[in-house]
């Protein structure tokens, strides 16, 4: 009978962090897009600065307005073919927007492929390939991927100095947390509220996911 009863507290607390994860994840994703916008604008603004990639410029907005009524797997098509053509910066706007419309379509597994792909690009500034190292793992949170498989993608981006960092942490303890190890949910959590370059928001969505952890490893400590 303990059992029985053991089983369905372990649906009971799956249920918990999968709630979690769906009222706050959201959160975590919208910050991230702010980076990629500031990321486009950055590099949209060095490609317009020459002027070779001017041409590009008109074609990459011309794709963006012949795709618009597009199916999802015809966005990706477009995409990828166009990635492919632009040996430039909007080639790489292009690679990241046919991931992200993966992701948005459902498909996590060519997701991941795209954003993995990017970061392991040399030729891309260290911040498009962070960014692309931090859009996987937030896929892998997505497929309910192993924690650590989710560090893995995560690690360069914890380093001192990284403007990603606060948005890694955040998504590397909400990975923790939904999957059972709030040791170190918790110590992420307050290593965010410690950290300076923080923002608000992010220091509240920590306080709030503290509390949570805590709410969870109670019962485990009273066992003990």
């Amino acid at each position: 009978m303990s059992d029985i009863f053991a089983e369905v507290d372990a649906d009971l607390r799956r249920d918990r962090w999968q709630s979690m994860w769906d009222r706050y994840g959201l959160l975590v994703i919208g910050g991230a897009v702010g980076i990629v916008l500031l990321v486009a604008i950055i590099v949209g603004y060095r490609a317009y600065q020459q002027s070779q990639n001017e041409a590009a410029s008109v074609r990459y907005e011309a794709l963006l307005e012949q795709i618009s009524e597009e199916t999802s797997d015809a966005k990706i098509d477009q995409f990828n073919a166009f990635a492919a053509r632009e040996a430039n910066g909007y080639g790489v706007l292009a690679a990241f927007g046919a991931a992200r419309t993966a992701a948005e379509n459902g498909d996590l597994t060519q997701a991941l492929t795209g954003f993995d792909a990017l970061a392991a690009r040399g030729d891309l500034a260290r911040p498009l390939r962070d960014y692309a190292r931090l859009q996987a793992a937030i896929v892998l949170v997505n497929q309910k991927a192993n924690a650590d498989d989710i560090a893995a993608r995560l690690a360069r981006l914890l380093d001192e100095g990284n403007a990603l960092r606060p948005i890694a942490r955040d998504i590397l303890a909400l990975a923790y947390f939904t999957k059972d190890a709030p040791l170190k949910a918790r110590a992420l959590y307050a290593e965010q509220l410690a950290d300076p370059d923080a923002t608000p928001f992010s220091k509240q969505r920590a306080q709030i996911m503290l509390r949570e952890v805590e709410a969870k490893l109670r019962p485990s400590q009273a066992a003990e």
